[in-house]
C-alpha cells in the first residue's frame, strides 16, 4: 500500500499539514489545549500507520492494507470523540464515564499500543500492556505489585480522560518537542548539517584519528539542534563512518564511535531530547535552566569521547586527514556563520526565560531568511514542502511513544508503584546515598535494555528519582541523574537503537558495535554520581571557583579514564599503569580538593614516567 502513488500523496499532504500546524502554533499560539493534543496524537498515529507496515515481512499485504485502513478510521473516530466530549465530561460527568466513553477509550488504548509496536518493536508494547492491566489485577499480584485493585471503568476513563494518553507526555511533545524538530529540519535543509560537518572536519580532522574526532564533534554540533541520536547517526555517520574505516578502524568500532557521539544529541543544549522537556515539566524547572545545567556535563562527555578516541588512535598509530584535503576554517565560517549564531541566540533566549515554542519559531524564521541570500541554500516551494515532510516523519519515532508512555505513567500513578519501588531501593541500600546510586545505575541498565531514552527516563523518574530525593538530593538534580542514566538505552544491547543503526551504516556486527559503544560511553555512568555528590558541575548557584575546580577535575578524569580503557598516555601503557590510571579516576571523581591532588599525582606520575622513558609513540600510517 505504501508504494501506491495516492497513498504516498496522502502521506505527504498529512505530513505537511502536521508540521505547518505546529509551526504556526509555536509562533502565534495554540487554539486550545484540547485541539493541540488531539491534532498531535491524530497526525502522529495516522502517519505511523501509513509509514510503518503492520508486518515487516509482508509490508504490502492486501489484508494488512485493510487493517491499516481500519486502524486509521478507529483513530479518527476515537480522537474526534475525545475532542468533542472532553469539555462535557470535565464539566458534567467527571469520574462517571458512560459506555461510549469506555468503548472509545479501549479503541485509543489499543491503537496507541499498536502504533508503538509498529514503530519501536515489542519491548515498550509489553511494558505498556502490563502497566495497563496491572492496576486491575492488583489483588492477585505478588510483592510490591499487589494492591486493592482499580475498577475497569476507572482504569479506562483515567487513561482516556484524566492523565493517561492525553497527559503530560503528549502535551510536552506537542508544545515543546515538535517546534524544535521543525527547526532542526529547517537547519538541515538549508545546508546546516553539511556546514557543521565541514566545520568539525576543518578543526579536528588533522589530528591523530582525525575522522573519529570529526565524528565526535560533528555529531555534537549537529546533535545540539536535532535532539535525536538516531537522526544524528544517520546524518553524520554516512559521512564519518566510511572515513574512519578508511584510516584503519574496524567496522564495529567505527559504528560505535558514531553511536556514542550520536547519543549526545539527547542532552547537549540548546535543543536536548524529548526527555529533557518532560524533565523540566516534572520538576517545574524552566527549560532554559535545565539546558544551562546540562551544558558542562554534556561538553565533558564529548571531551571524554575525544580523549578516548585520541588515545586509541595514538596507541594504534593512526594518522589524521592530510591538511591539503581539509576545508579551511575561515572559508567554512564565511559561508555558514549564521548557523553558529542561531544556536548561540537560542541558548541565550532559553536561559533568559523566553518561550520555548516562540524561540523555535523565530529560529526557523531566522534560518529561512539567512538561507535566501545564497542560491544553493535558498528555500524553494519544493524545498519548503520537503522540509515540512521530513520534520513530520522525523517526529514519529518520538511521538509513537506518547500514548504508551502515558499508559505506563497512568498505571504507576494509579497503583502508587513509584513510592513502593523507591522504598525497596532505600531498604536495600539502608539509606546509603552511594549504594542507592549504584542500585539505580544497575536498574537503568535493565530498564534501558529495550526502551527509548524518553521511555527509560520516565520510568526511572517515577521509580528511582524519589529515592534520591528522599536522601536529600534536589529534585531537579535527581531527575537529571536519572535522565543521564537513561541515555545508555541507545547503546545497551540487545535493542541499542543508535548502535544498531550505526552498525548498519558501517556494515558491522550489531552486538559487537553496541558493546564497543558502551565502553566508549562509560562517562555516562560517571556524571550522575558527580551531579549528586558535586552539584557544582551543574553551574547554577555555585561559586565560580568551585565550578572551575570541578570542571578541571573532571576534565583531567577523562584523560585518566582514556588511559585506563584505551591503554595510552604519552606512551602505550602496560596493565599496572592502566590500573594506576583507573585509581586516578576514582580519586578525581571524589569531590574533594585533597582527593583531586592524589588523582592528579597518580595520572601525572604515569604521564611523566612515560615522558621520561622517551618521546611519545610516533603516529604511523
Amino acid at each position: 500500500m505504501r508504494d501506491i502513488p495516492l497513498v504516498k500523496w496522502i502521506t505527504a499532504v498529512l505530513a505537511v499539514i502536521f508540521s505547518c500546524f505546529y509551526l504556526y502554533t509555536s509562533g502565534f499560539g495554540i487554539f486550545s489545549t484540547q485541539s493541540n493534543l488531539a491534532v498531535y496524537l491524530f497526525f502522529t498515529d495516522v502517519l505511523c500507520i501509513l509509514v510503518y507496515p503492520a508486518w515487516k515481512k509482508k509490508p504490502e499485504s492486501k489484508i494488512l492494507a485493510v487493517y491499516d485502513v481500519i486502524c486509521i478510521i478507529l483513530i479518527t473516530v476515537s480522537i474526534t470523540y475525545w475532542l468533542i466530549e472532553f469539555p462535557i465530561y470535565a464539566a458534567k460527568r467527571a469520574g462517571m464515564a458512560n459506555n461510549t466513553d469506555l468503548i472509545m477509550a479501549v479503541i485509543l488504548i489499543a491503537v496507541s499500543l499498536e502504533v508503538t509496536r509498529r514503530t519501536l518493536g515489542k519491548v515498550l508494547l509489553f511494558i505498556g500492556f502490563f502497566m495497563l492491566v496491572q492496576p486491575y489485577f492488583g489483588p492477585y499480584l505478588p510483592g510490591i505489585l499487589a494492591h486493592k485493585g482499580i475498577s475497569l471503568r476507572q482504569l479506562l476513563s483515567f487513561n482516556y480522560f484524566t492523565d493517561g494518553i492525553f497527559g503530560t507526555v503528549t502535551s510536552t511533545f506537542a508544545v515543546y518537542v515538535m517546534p524544535f524538530l521543525i527547526f532542526g529540519a529547517f537547519l538541515q535543509h538549508s545546508g546546516g548539517g553539511e556546514f557543521f560537518i565541514r566545520f568539525a572536519t576543518s578543526i579536528a580532522g588533522r589530528f591523530s584519528g582525525g575522522p573519529a574526532l570529526v565524528s565526535i564533534w560533528g555529531s555534537a554540533i549537529f546533535g545540539s539542534i536535532t535532539g535525536s541520536p538516531v537522526a544524528n547517526v544517520v546524518t553524520v555517520g554516512t559521512f564519518t563512518i566510511p572515513m574512519m574505516k578508511r584510516v584503519g578502524y574496524s567496522a564495529e568500532f567505527a559504528g560505535a564511535v558514531e553511536a556514542a557521539a550520536g547519543v549526545g544529541a539527547a542532552f547537549l543544549p540548546p535543543i536536548m531530547g524529548a526527555g529533557a522537556f518532560i524533565l523540566a515539566t516534572n520538576t517545574n524547572t524552566p527549560y532554559g535552566q535545565v539546558a544551562l545545567m546540562a551544558l558542562v556535563p554534556s561538553l565533558l562527555y564529548y571531551v571524554s569521547l575525544t580523549t578516548m578516541l585520541y588515545s586509541r588512535a595514538r596507541r594504534l598509530g593512526l594518522l589524521g586527514i592530510p591538511v591539503s584535503e581539509l576545508p579551511k576554517v575561515w572559508d567554512t565560517l564565511k559561508k555558514g556563520w549564521y548557523y553558529v549564531l542561531v544556536l548561540v541566540i537560542i541558548m541565550i533566549a532559553l536561559v533568559l526565560g523566553y518561550s520555548v515554542p516562540k524561540t523555535a519559531f523565530f529560529a526557523c524564521v531566522f534560518v529561512f531568511a539567512c538561507s535566501m541570500f545564497r542560491k544553493e541554500t535558498r528555500f524553494t516551494p519544493k524545498k519548503f514542502i520537503d522540509t515540512m515532510i521530513d520534520a513530520s516523519k522525523g517526529s514519529l519515532m518520538v511521538g509513537a511513544t506518547a500514548g504508551t508512555i502515558g499508559i505506563i505513567m497512568a498505571g504507576i500513578s494509579l497503583t502508587g508503584l513509584g513510592v513502593k519501588f523507591s522504598s525497596v531501593i532505600l531498604g536495600i541500600s539502608q539509606g546509603n546515598l552511594f549504594l542507592t546510586l549504584i542500585l539505580i545505575i544497575f536498574i537503568s541498565i535493565i530498564v534501558g535494555l529495550g526502551l527509548t531514552i524518553t521511555a527509560a527516563y520516565i520510568i526511572l523518574a517515577i521509580l528511582a528519582a524519589p529515592a534520591l530525593i528522599a536522601l536529600g538530593v534536589a529534585p531537579v538534580v535527581a531527575h537529571l541523574a536519572c535522565f543521564w542514566l537513561s541515555l545508555t538505552s541507545n547503546l545497551t544491547p540487545p535493542v541499542a537503537i543508535a548502535a544498531i543503526t550505526a552498525a548498519g551504516i558501517a556494515k558491522g556486527k550489531p552486538m559487537l558495535t553496541s558493546v564497543h559503544s558502551c565502553v566508549l560511553g562509560l562517562f555516562l555512568y560517571v556524571m550522575p554520581i558527580a551531579m549528586v555528590y558535586a552539584p557544582q558541575i551543574l553551574v547554577l548557584g555555585s561559586p565560580p571557583l568551585a565550578v572551575i575546580e570541578m570542571i578541571a577535575s573532571y576534565a583531567l578524569l577523562t584523560i585518566a579514564l582514556a588511559g585506563a580503557v584505551q591503554g595510552w598516555l604519552v606512551r602505550n601503557l602496560n596493565i599496572p599503569m592502566r590500573i594506576i590510571c583507573l585509581a586516578a579516576v576514582g580519586f578525581l571523581a571524589t569531590p574533594s580538593f585533597y582527593t583531586d591532588i592524589v588523582g592528579i599525582a597518580l595520572a601525572g606520575g604515569v604521564a611523566l614516567f612515560n615522558y621520561i622513558r622517551g618521546k611519545s609513540t610516533p603516529a604511523n600510517a
